[in-house]
């Protein structure tokens, strides 16, 4: 089973992020544990349907403050949270047309793991310096 935590490798230093990233990270958690109790197939439109509304949020927010910080690199980060909401609702498609799948809960499972783990580690986390640099000079 996947365990989603929290650990300072993941902090922006940027409340609202470091906020909405752990509520993410909580919802990844809640559909692993209900995969390894055998509820995944009945979690997992619960939990792409918060993904998909509450992500949209997050990435404009972000967007913003990349903004107002002048960030050089906000179209590539633009085009990984473009990519990530497409990912998600191709999902939602194939969730719709087969909700009880399992693979489809591992696929789930695999791109918040893999695709949004990493993002926030590699991305999120420098373009949080940039803001905080930016923002508070």
């Amino acid at each position: 089973m996947q365990v989603y935590k929290w650990t300072d490798s993941l902090k922006t230093n940027i409340d609202k992020i470091d906020n909405d990233h752990k509520m993410i990270i909580s919802k990844a958690q809640e559909l692993a544990n209900a995969m390894s109790q055998g509820k995944g197939k009945q979690q997992i439109v619960e939990t792409l349907g918060f993904l998909q509304k509450y992500v949209k949020t997050h990435f404009a927010e972000e967007e913003i403050m990349q903004q107002k910080a002048k960030f050089s690199d906000i179209e590539i980060h633009k085009k990984n949270h473009t990519y990530f909401i497409n990912e998600l609702d191709k999902l939602s498609a194939k969730i719709a047309q087969d909700p009880t799948s399992t693979v489809n809960v591992i696929e789930l499972n695999r791109l918040i793991s893999g695709w949004f783990m990493n993002h926030i580690q590699k991305m999120d986390v420098e373009v949080a310096k940039h803001i905080n640099k930016n923002m508070n000079s």
